[in-house]
């Protein structure tokens, strides 16, 4: 365990895990688990803090790359999508050993994928709901060995928003196969007496489908319902499903750009939260059930889900009027939004709700390090721990075209015109770039699918504001297009769509394998005027490729 500073632990991230950056106003503690040298080793027992802390938030830090320098393989990567996780396994009181989920995730397919090299691919994970299982000792398991694995926990200190007083498990997570959840077999309605000193309660889902069978191939390719009841009232209900084609880790091999059941190869499961509060009593017992979408005897036995589903138990609010920033989504660094970056567009955030008052208005400064800052009055409505993405006026970019690289710095205060009650949370920053620099005039070289395929893409390039200066809503197929592009000074962005989330490649096989349908690769890329390449683009890109470039100056 290492006690950093502020200016070290900035350091330490840029350094070792520059995907996010926060700025915190106490010391932070970093556990250091795994890491890229113990190759094999994906258990141990670990040192967290003690138990006399609070902490604002904790994160935990994932770091993912292949290992061509150890096996020397071409492919390093693992080559298929494997389910993998990381679970914490408590000893209780007669000794046996209860595990809990903290997240899940599933390897990309390894083949023509470097994870960008040395530098690794980095997930961030807040694990804040989980304190009470991080302390002193920790046994700890993560992932598998198709790719090295570094993983930090971050323990920043201060306040919460509300403190976490119990994790528990409502069933025990694992695998459960489809028509023994449809039948009713596994996952039976169950009694939880709740904490009588606790004052606010959530239910997490976090759930995956694997298989391949019946006429919806189940349980991977299928879309179901799932429902928690409560003393037998269906309470919230919600749909399992992820959009594959904007995966941020791109190409890989395989069926990687088609949506799946609650995952996508290369990114964690989709966690899903819903808060219990107003429909209980603290004290009280109470029986939760779990239910799922039945299969009618449409063939679809043998997939199955994976399953992780707990209850958290807190206290009070600890602020009336608080607001933070959660996330900055543009412009940044972050491997996670790596498609929609760099930009020189509006800036994107998400700001969440931390006080127990309504949320209805907020003062947002943003704009580049030592830079003129703008300020956003933001109104809308956000109730406890609701979050809202907010996209921002375009600032100033002047100096990032010199700088090449800087800061994105973000604050908020004054929530509903009030003093701000927990200001240690109001500030973010993300280490950013500049776009790509392009001529007034270049030329975008487009060669078209073929097979009757080249009908699924189109292009756009438009403006800060939106206003689109040239576009192609259909291709023909085998056409090849050299459309001279002409701008003013200015921030633009180019997409280029494909209607069937496969990007330009020969037809897939998964849909098709017959030879005669199989076409040649598309071909995407801005050349100048003198057919220099600028920009060559993959043409296995699955929905959409996005670049936002800018002409003439930053300003």
């Amino acid at each position: 365990m290492i006690r950093l500073t502020l200016l070290n632990l900035l350091l330490l991230v840029f350094a070792n895990a520059p995907a996010f950056t926060q700025t915190v106003a106490k010391d932070t503690l970093v556990v250091q688990t795994f890491t890229f040298e113990d190759i094999e080793k994906r258990r141990g027992v670990f040192e967290f803090p003690g138990s006399d802390d609070t902490y604002e938030k904790i994160l935990m830090v994932r770091t993912l790359k292949c290992d061509e320098a150890t096996t020397g393989d071409r492919y390093p990567c693992g080559e298929w999508d494997y389910s993998t996780n990381t679970v914490i396994y408590v000893r209780k009181e007669d000794s046996t050993v209860e595990s809990f989920e903290i997240e899940a995730f599933v390897t990309p397919y390894g083949k023509r994928l470097d994870l960008k090299g040395e530098k690794g691919w980095t997930y961030v994970y807040d694990v804040s709901d989980y304190a009470p299982l991080l302390k002193g000792k920790v046994d700890l398991s993560s992932g598998n060995t198709q790719e090295l694995l570094d993983m930090k926990f971050y323990f920043i200190k201060g306040t919460p928003p509300r403190n976490i007083l119990k994790v528990e498990n409502i069933y025990p997570s694992g695998s459960y196969v489809y028509e023994d959840l449809s039948d009713d077999k596994k996952l039976k309605a169950t009694e939880i007496h709740l904490e009588a000193q606790a004052k606010m309660f959530m239910l997490r889902s976090r759930i995956s489908g694997h298989g391949h069978f019946g006429p919806r191939n189940c349980c991977e390719w299928d879309s179901k319902t799932h429902t928690y009841y409560l003393n037998e009232e269906a309470l919230f209900r919600w749909n399992v499903w992820k959009d594959c084609g904007f995966n941020p880790i791109y190409p890989q091999g395989g069926t990687w750009p088609f949506d799946r059941a609650g995952w996508c190869p290369g990114t964690p499961v989709d966690t899903y939260d819903f808060e219990l509060t107003r429909h209980v009593r603290p004290g009280k017992t109470i029986t939760l059930d779990y239910g799922i979408e039945p299969y009618s005897d449409n063939g679809e036995k043998g997939g199955n889900f994976r399953m992780a589903h707990q209850l958290f138990s807190y206290g009070a609010p600890n602020f009336k009027n608080d607001a933070r920033v959660m996330e900055i989504i543009s412009p940044t660094n972050q491997d996670a939004y790596s498609r929609l970056n760099p930009s020189c567009k509006n800036p994107v955030i998400l700001i969440q709700n931390t006080g127990s008052a309504t949320l209805q208005s907020l003062q947002i400064t943003y704009g580049l390090q030592g830079g003129k800052k703008e300020t956003y009055q933001w109104s809308g409505r956000l109730e406890f721990l609701e979050k809202a993405t907010v996209v921002l006026p375009v600032p100033s970019w002047d100096g990032l075209e010199e700088k090449g690289n800087t800061k994105f710095e973000v604050s908020v205060g004054q929530p509903n015109a009030v003093k701000d009650e927990y200001p240690a949370n109001n500030n973010m920053s993300s280490e950013v770039e500049a776009p790509v620099k392009l001529p007034k005039r270049f030329i975008l070289h487009i060669e078209a699918n073929n097979k009757e395929r080249a009908r699924e893409n189109g292009y756009t390039i438009s403006n800060e504001r939106g206003e689109v200066y040239f576009e192609r809503s259909i291709l023909e197929d085998e056409q090849v297009y050299d459309d001279v592009i002409e701008l003013e000074e200015g921030c633009y962005e180019f997409r280029l769509t494909d209607q069937a989330e496969d990007g330009m490649v020969r037809h897939w096989w998964y849909r098709n394998s017959n030879p005669e349908m199989i076409g040649r690769n598309g071909r995407v890329a801005l050349l100048s005027t003198d057919g220099e390449i600028l920009v060559e683009f993959p043409y296995d890109f699955g929905q959409e490729l996005r670049l936002q470039f800018y002409v003439g100056s930053l300003k």
